[in-house]
C-alpha cells in the first residue's frame, strides 16, 4: 500500500468521525438559531414543526432508498480487502451503485409525483408537506450513491475521508439553507413555506458536492493499491462469497432495519400525536404545532449530537469486527476489542449526556426562545435520556449483526416497536409531550438490555475489571453533572441568561467546568487511558 494512503486506525476512524459528526450536527444545529430568528416568532412553531415532519418522511424514503447497503458494503469490502481480494471490492461497488441508482429514482418518484398520498399515510394528512417532499425528491437521485460510495471508502479504513465529507455535505447544505431564507423573508418578506420549500432543497445541493469530493477520493484510493496486493478470480477458494444482489440485500437489510428505527418512531409520533391530541384531547392545531416542534424537532435536533458520537463508534466497529471474524480472530481479541468499546462508547456519550442535561435551559434559549426554555429545558432532559439508550441500543445491534446474530437482532428491533406502541397512548395521555419520548426509552432501554447479555453469553465481555472501569466512568459524570449545575445556578446570578448572547456565555463557561472536571477526574482514576489502550487497535 502506498504510505500515502495510510489506514485510518480504529481511535483515529472514530475521533475522525466524531469530529466530523459532531461537526455536522453543530451546524444542523446553530443554523436552527438564525433560521428561527429570520422565520419569526409568530411561524416558528408552525415551521419548524413542518419542517420536522418532512424530514421524518425525508429520511424514510433516504433508509429505504440506501437499503442499509453503505454498512453491508463497508462490511463485505472490509472483509474481502483483509484477504487480498480487492477486485471483489471493485465489483461490489460498481454493480451497487447501479442498483441502487436505480432504487434512489423510484423513490425519487413515488416522493414526486405521490407527494400527496405520502401527506395522508405519513404526516396524518398534513397537506403543507406536499410541497417540500417534492423538493426533497430531487436530491433522492444522489444520495444512494453517495452512500455507497461512502460505504467503499470506509470498507478501505479510509473512514476520515468518508466523515469529511459529511462535513461537507453539511456546510454547502446549511449556507443554502441560511441564504435562501434569508433572502425569503428578509430581503422579500415572504411567507415560511416558502423558506421551507427552499430549506428542503438544500440536501440536494450539500449531498452533489459531498458526492463529488468521495469520487476524488475512490480514484485515490484505487491508486493506492498495487498490483501485489490484488489476488484476482482464479486465486480465490471455490467457496468463496458470492457476488450476487440478492446475497448483498441479505446483508443489508439488517442494518436497514436497524437504521430505520429512530426514524420509523419519529414518524410514528409524528401521526399518533397528531391524532391523541386532535381526536382524544381536541387540542389546537397551533398547540399540536408547538408541542409536536418541541419534542419532534427542536430537542431531537440537540441530541443528534449525541447521536452523532454513537455512529462514530458504529462505524468503526462494523469494518473492524467484520474483519476480525472473516479472518477467524481468536475470541481473546474480540473480547478485549469489545471491551474496550464498551468503555470507549461510554466514556465518551455519559459525560456529554449530563452535560447536556446541565445546561438544557440555556440551550433552549440559544437555539429556540427563551420563553419557552421552561418546558423545553425538560423535554431536551427527558429526549437526552432517550439518546442515550437510543446510542447504546444502535450499537449493540451492529455488533449483534457482524458477530452473526442477525435472527435474534430483528427479533430484538420487533418487540422494541410493541414496546413502543403499547406505551405510546397512556404514556401520552399521562406524561403530555413527555409520553412519546418516555415509550422509546423505555423501549431502547429493555432492548439494550437484552441485546448486551447476549453478546456477553458469547464473548463473556463482563468482568470485574470492567465492571470498576464503568463505575468510575459513572462515578466522573455525576460529579461533573452535580458540579456544572451547580454552576449553571451560581452564573446565572451573575449573568442573565434570558438573551441569546447571555445564554450563550453561560453555555461556554459551564462547558468549560464540565470538560475540566471530567477530564481531570478520568486522568486521575485512569479513565482517561482507554484512549490509550485502543489508540495502536487497527480496523484489519
Amino acid at each position: 500500500m502506498d504510505n500515502k494512503m495510510k489506514k485510518d486506525s480504529l481511535l483515529k476512524s472514530s475521533l475522525w468521525i466524531s469530529l466530523s459528526g459532531i461537526l455536522s450536527r453543530i451546524l444542523s444545529v446553530v443554523y436552527i438559531i438564525p433560521w428561527n430568528i429570520w422565520i419569526g416568532p409568530l411561524a416558528v412553531g408552525a415551521a419548524n414543526a413542518l419542517y420536522g415532519k418532512v424530514y421524518n418522511i425525508y429520511n424514510l424514503f433516504l433508509i429505504i432508498a440506501t437499503a442499509g447497503i453503505p454498512s453491508a458494503i463497508s462490511k463485505e469490502v472490509a472483509a474481502h480487502n483483509a484477504l487480498g481480494r480487492y477486485d471483489q471490492s471493485e465489483k461490489l461497488f460498481k454493480k451497487y451503485t447501479f442498483y441502487m441508482s436505480l432504487v434512489g429514482l423510484v423513490c425519487a418518484g413515488i416522493m414526486f409525483f405521490g407527494a400527496k398520498y405520502v401527506a395522508i399515510v405519513l404526516a396524518a394528512g398534513d397537506m403543507r408537506v406536499v410541497t417540500p417532499i417534492k423538493y426533497l425528491s430531487v436530491a433522492m437521485l444522489v444520495i444512494p450513491a453517495l452512500g455507497i460510495l461512502r460505504g467503499y471508502i470506509q470498507g478501505y479504513a479510509f473512514i476520515s475521508y468518508s466523515a469529511f465529507s459529511q462535513v461537507i455535505e453539511q456546510i454547502a447544505r446549511v449556507a443554502y439553507m441560511l441564504y435562501a431564507t434569508y433572502t425569503i423573508m428578509i430581503l422579500q418578506k415572504g411567507n415560511y413555506m416558502t423558506a421551507v420549500n427552499q430549506s428542503t432543497l438544500a440536501s440536494f445541493i450539500g449531498a452533489t458536492l459531498a458526492y463529488l469530493f468521495l469520487i476524488w477520493i475512490r480514484i485515490k484510493v484505487r491508486r493506492s493499491v498495487t498490483i501485489e496486493d490484488v489476488k484476482t478470480t482464479k486465486d480465490l477458494p471455490e467457496n468463496g462469497p458470492e457476488i450476487s444482489f440478492s446475497s448483498m440485500l441479505r446483508s443489508a437489510i439488517p442494518f436497514l432495519l436497524v437504521d430505520t428505527i429512530m426514524t420509523v418512531l419519529q414518524l410514528f409520533d409524528q401521526t399518533t400525536f397528531t391524532w391523541i391530541y386532535e381526536l382524544i384531547l381536541h387540542a389546537s392545531q397551533r398547540t399540536i404545532d408547538d408541542l409536536y416542534a418541541m419534542f419532534g424537532f427542536q430537542a431531537n435536533k440537540l441530541i443528534m449530537v449525541l447521536v452523532s458520537l454513537a455512529i462514530s463508534v458504529s462505524a468503526s466497529v462494523i469494518p473492524a469486527l467484520s474483519a476480525m471474524v472473516s479472518r477467524k480472530i481468536e475470541n481473546s481479541q474480540i473480547q478485549k476489542l469489545m471491551r474496550n468499546i464498551v468503555q470507549f462508547t461510554v466514556f465518551i456519550i455519559l459525560p456529554a449526556t449530563f452535560g447536556m442535561m446541565a445546561i438544557s435551559r440555556q440551550l433552549w434559549t440559544v437555539f429556540v426562545f427563551y420563553n419557552q426554555s421552561a418546558l423545553g429545558s425538560k423535554v431536551l432532559i427527558v429526549s437526552c435520556f432517550e439518546a442515550f439508550f437510543y446510542c447504546a441500543f444502535m450499537i449493540l445491534e451492529n455488533i449483534l449483526q457482524v458477530t452473526h446474530h442477525v435472527k435474534k437482532s430483528m427479533l430484538y428491533l420487533v418487540i422494541a416497536y410493541l414496546i413502543k406502541i403499547v406505551l405510546q397512548l397512556p404514556l401520552t395521555l399521562a406524561l403530555g409531550v413527555y409520553g412519546p419520548l418516555t415509550a422509546s426509552t423505555i423501549a431502547f432501554l429493555v432492548m439494550s438490555y437484552f441485546a448486551f447479555r447476549l453478546i456477553n453469553q458469547q464473548f463473556h465481555i463482563v468482568d470485574k475489571e470492567l465492571g470498576k472501569r464503568l463505575l468510575k466512568i459513572l462515578l466522573d459524570g455525576i460529579v461533573m453533572l452535580i458540579v456544572v449545575s451547580i454552576a449553571d445556578f451560581l452564573v446565572v446570578k451573575v449573568i442573565s441568561d434570558a438573551t441569546k448572547i447571555g445564554a450563550m456565555i453561560v453555555i461556554i463557561i459551564c462547558g468549560l467546568i464540565g470538560v475540566a472536571v471530567y477530564g481531570f477526574m478520568s486522568y486521575k482514576d485512569g479513565s482517561l487511558k482507554i484512549l490509550k489502550e485502543i489508540r495502536d487497535t487497527k480496523i484489519y
